[in-house]
């Protein structure tokens, strides 16, 4: 039984907000993967997966209204087992990580139930939705590991904050993913014509909204090194290892690379006349460090010796220059970085150093 009067066209407008969020977001998407805005792969991705979740939402909707057929139980049904799979697609086109066997593998239910639902056969669409949930959610937070590292590999500054609304979007997807599994176990009827189906409607509003917003303002470098590059094998020597590292070395304290804020492994490279996959492997091999962190080192050094250097008398000036000549992108990096790697601040350095 749906409300009466007044709140009816309430009740209307808010079983209706997922899918015209959805739909949105799809034409959005249409448009910019028509304009070629995006690479290729992400473009087409992601409009996929608000493709198959507009589908899944107008099904609600006609549930919600009372006007639910078979085709729209075989669609909903469909499109339930397609837009994790979809969005896990997404995440690999996003980190220009190739497609393998398990992301076919997820759409196995969704080709099973179109087999066997004509056939009016029993089809377990729960507890394969359950599975791709734990999967996608495992090796979604794995992919995005593997391509904060290999950022950190590729540049000098710290790059990881293009991924946090992704990886922070991923937890919320899983958490309303274990709702949406305890709520299919209640059943939609429970909800039906129910103020309690207000809840879960704007929640699932809000969240596909913000999906749909990070996923429109998420784009990862270009010269990101792409994880086949970096699994390419390196067969140096001991001595051709400790030849490259002198380079390294060397090329960083007299040419003072590490002073540029955007330098990346291609310039370090470039630079000592090498491959930037062997030197990228030299690095992690010799000292533990990523390409990051090991130039980091470099330039809290330096800014050791501009914060000690008796010329600066004033604090403010010789964090200024401690900052710029160093190569550190922001203020804010500066002194993170500076206290991770000494346990002090910028100023007890230069206090404890110049006994100022």
């Amino acid at each position: 039984m749906q409300p009466q009067r007044w709140d009816f066209m309430l009740y209307q407008w808010i079983i209706s907000l997922p899918m015209m969020v959805c739909l949105f977001w799809c034409i959005f998407f249409a448009v910019r993967a028509f304009r070629g805005e995006d690479e290729p792969r992400v473009k087409y991705t992601i409009l996929l997966f608000y493709f198959a979740s507009t589908v899944l939402y107008v099904n609600h909707w006609l549930f919600f209204s009372n006007h639910e057929t078979i085709i729209g139980t075989y669609t909903y049904l469909l499109a339930n087992l397609c837009v994790y799979p979809l969005y896990y697609m997404y995440l690999r086109a996003l980190t220009r990580t190739r497609y393998t066997w398990d992301n076919y593998a997820l759409f196995v239910p969704a080709v099973l139930l179109t087999i066997f639902f004509p056939l009016n056969l029993y089809f377990p669409t729960r507890i394969f939705f359950a599975i791709q949930v734990v999967w996608v959610w495992i090796c979604g937070f794995r992919l995005l590991r593997a391509t904060r590292n290999r950022m950190d590999n590729t540049y000098a500054d710290d790059r990881s904050h293009i991924l946090k609304p992704t990886h922070t979007m991923l937890i919320l997807i899983g958490i309303t993913a274990m709702v949406s599994m305890a709520l299919n176990v209640l059943g939609r009827e429970l909800f039906d014509g129910s103020l309690l189906v207000y809840i879960p409607a704007v929640l699932m509003s809000v969240l596909l909204f913000s999906l749909g917003y990070v996923a429109a303002h998420t784009t990862l470098p270009i010269e990101t090194v792409s994880q086949e590059e970096n699994l390419e094998e390196d067969k140096a020597t001991t001595a051709e290892t400790d030849e490259l590292m002198f380079k390294i070395a060397a090329v960083l304290r007299e040419d003072k690379l590490f002073a540029n804020s955007n330098l990346t492994i291609q310039d370090l490279a470039v630079a000592i006349g090498s491959n930037r996959t062997y030197v990228s492997n030299c690095i992690n091999r010799r000292t533990g460090l990523r390409f990051s962190q090991y130039i980091a080192r470099y330039r809290v050094e330096y800014a050791q010796t501009i914060l000690a250097d008796p010329q600066f008398t004033d604090d403010h000036d010789a964090l200024s220059h401690a900052i710029t000549l160093s190569g550190f992108a922001s203020e804010q990096a500066f002194y993170r970085i500076f206290k991770e790697i000494t346990g002090l601040t910028p100023l007890q350095y230069r206090h404890k150093t110049s006994n100022i």
